[in-house]
């Protein structure tokens, strides 16, 4: 009955010890598995996003604003230029006539495309009603922040190097999709055509002799 006793007493430190094992294994499984489940999750959002950034760019309606003057100091940076539109003045001077409990911070600009699809300033909206807009009509999505008007971006990004052939830049080129919501696409010039950099002429030092 001795060994007995003292048999049991031997056989329970291998059981204790084996179960932190266990329970560590477990839970870096855990882990992993969460970590994994995370990845995919951002994986699918980030594919979502792309294919509506795409989707917008290929089916939004065209719509062209004249940008505005800017500090030419703050026009070129590098790789991008600074961006405004008449609009936004057009905006803020409706605004200033309303009181400040008619203001709101977001909205929607109504424009009148002409023939060359150039938005010019109507009228706001509180809201997006597309049955209240006429036939050549668009109603724009802007915000109002630190009493300046967005309207989707501020800046056009292009490729190094390519800054001289966007100096001739007039107009932005949005497409808008069934919200409103405007996507920067291009930049156009006063014969309203899309800017396209053409491919930088090599120089020799490009072309190192065989």
């Amino acid at each position: 009955m001795t060994d007995n006793i003292l048999t049991k007493h031997a056989s329970k430190p291998a059981s204790l010890s084996s179960t932190p094992t266990t329970h560590w294994s477990q839970k870096r499984a855990f882990t992993i598995a969460t970590a994994l489940s995370g990845l995919i999750i951002i994986l699918i959002a980030m594919t979502l996003s792309v294919v509506k950034y795409e989707t917008h760019l290929m089916t939004g309606d065209t719509v062209l604003l004249e940008l505005a003057p800017v500090d030419p100091r703050g026009f070129m940076q590098g790789d991008y230029m600074t961006l405004r539109y008449d609009l936004e003045r057009d905006i803020l001077e409706r605004l200033a006539t309303a009181s400040d409990r008619d203001k709101p911070s977001d909205g929607y600009v109504i424009v009148a495309l002409d023939e060359h699809k150039v938005g010019h300033f109507v009228r706001l909206a509180d809201s997006h009603q597309p049955a209240t807009l006429a036939h050549n009509e668009k109603a724009i999505h802007y915000r109002r922040r630190h009493g300046s008007i967005q309207i989707a971006t501020n800046a056009y990004f292009f490729q190094e190097g390519s800054a001289e052939a966007f100096e001739a830049a007039e107009y932005g080129v949005f497409r808008l999709n069934d919200n409103g919501e405007p996507l920067l696409a291009s930049l156009a010039n006063e014969a309203f055509e899309v800017i396209e950099p053409k491919e930088r002429i090599k120089t020799p030092l490009d072309n190192p002799p065989d």
